[in-house]
């Protein structure tokens, strides 16, 4: 209880500063790693906002996640696992590094199988592969057939996945906050204002969070005030980059330069 009534406390003031603002700014919180656990990805998806739902592929508890986030309203999004420079192990169906596009297109495929309610996808990890040219390439002119969104973790500073994307004409977008890199409410609360006045800045602005205890609380308590706040919570597609294509672009484009 005391944690709550910070949690309002430390927000309240900032909130309601430019809750006067003719048009609302828009926020669109994506949270990550969802499929692992069932009682916490059931509490994303009762969260009383249209958070957008990022699902593991492969996950024991994805498939039914999803599926539920699709019924409760909420946008569900591919998390899809791809190779990091740390080497760590990758879920089941991961895009690994050094994969050829064959290999790399059947992963996409399986993945996008598994959780037939996604409507785009984002990596998960994913700090080396983000960073290549080609494998970006091949992912981004998949999705675009499939009809389907990117949306950049942003793992890496030296991601080209927007770059291609823009390239290949696929509709994307970038993450501007992590809510809960530290998993305690100050933290927290202070990366949901940094949230706040990025979108009173610019429009509009996309956190990601994951299901941890803390973020689930905390993201209960604030998620009711937004309306009074002036502020609308949307689904990340609402927020994307759609670049023009001419006819002289062409999915092979995103290859050159890898």
């Amino acid at each position: 209880m005391a944690g709550r009534l910070l949690a309002l406390g430390l927000l309240l003031p900032g909130l309601l500063l430019s809750a006067s603002a003719l048009a609302a700014p828009r926020i669109a919180i994506i949270i990550d790693d969802l499929g692992y656990s069932r009682q916490h990805g059931q509490a994303i998806v009762d969260l009383p906002a249209r958070v957008t739902c990022a699902v593991i592929p492969f996950s024991p508890h994805g498939r039914r996640l999803a599926e539920r986030a699709s019924l409760a309203g909420k946008e569900v999004l591919v998390h899809m696992p791809m190779a990091a420079q740390s080497h760590l192990k990758l879920d089941r169906g991961g895009l690994q590094d050094g994969m050829d596009e064959p290999q790399l297109l059947n992963a996409v495929r399986q993945a996008l199988s598994q959780i037939p309610q996604a409507r785009g996808l984002n990596n998960h990890m994913g700090s080396a592969l983000t960073e290549q040219q080609q494998p970006m390439g091949w992912l981004m002119a998949e999705l675009k057939a499939h009809q389907l969104f990117f949306v950049d973790s942003r793992t890496s500073s030296h991601s080209v996945a927007q770059q291609v994307a823009r390239q290949v004409g696929l509709s994307h977008a970038g993450r501007d906050v992590f809510l809960d890199n530290e998993r305690n409410l100050v933290s927290i609360n202070e990366q949901f204002n940094r949230l706040i006045r990025l979108a009173r800045q610019r429009g509009q602005a996309i956190a990601i969070g994951h299901p941890y205890p803390e973020t689930v609380h905390y993201l209960q308590q604030v998620l009711p005030l937004m309306q009074d706040a002036g502020i609308e919570v949307v689904p990340v597609s609402t927020l994307l980059s759609t670049p023009a294509v001419t006819t002289a672009t062409t999915g092979s484009d995103a290859h050159a330069g890898s």
